[in-house]
């Protein structure tokens, strides 16, 4: 089953989809379940999490969580100012009181550095109109509210390029 995952979730990422390994156990068993319950939207995970039992959630976030971290490959246009921006905004925002320091994640908490730029714009522009629930509960949608277009932009750049 995990390998299913992977067509979409490894090394190629198809359709936008981020890569989940090396999430903490909580968080992808989390997102397992809002996806089952339609908590959260996504047509095609909605479909894959609707056949999982719980037992195959625990499995599933279990395997992905033991597995390392992947490379990323930084973004071919890095810009100096976008990035410097972005650290300003997410030490301004607090990023790693819950993310942690590395942005490695914590717990229900998830890792978000080295993620796809795109992802990460996406996924703090759906927080901040509430589209997108939060296993932090109301915490993502509050930051994310106070954060401008600029601010996601700069963001996503930080976080997609750190080392």
């Amino acid at each position: 089953m995990a390998q299913a995952c992977l067509s979409c979730h490894g090394e190629a990422l198809a359709e936008g989809a981020p890569p989940i390994a090396g999430h903490s156990s909580n968080y992808i068993q989390l997102q397992l379940v809002f996806f089952r319950s339609g908590r959260r939207k996504n047509e095609i995970m909605q479909g894959v999490a609707e056949g999982l039992s719980d037992n195959d959630i625990r499995a599933l976030g279990k395997y992905f969580a033991s597995l390392p971290v992947p490379d990323a490959k930084p973004p071919a246009d890095m810009q100096a100012d976008l990035t410097k921006a972005g650290e300003a905004s997410a030490t301004r925002h607090r990023c790693a009181a819950c993310h942690g320091d590395a942005y490695l994640g914590i717990q229900a908490a998830p890792r978000v550095a080295r993620l796809p730029e795109a992802y990460l714009a996406k996924a703090l522009s759906d927080y901040r109109a509430n589209t997108r629930p939060s296993s932090g509960g109301a915490a993502m949608t509050e930051v994310a509210g106070s954060l401008s277009d600029e601010d996601i932009k700069a963001l996503a750049h930080y976080l997609a390029v750190m080392p």
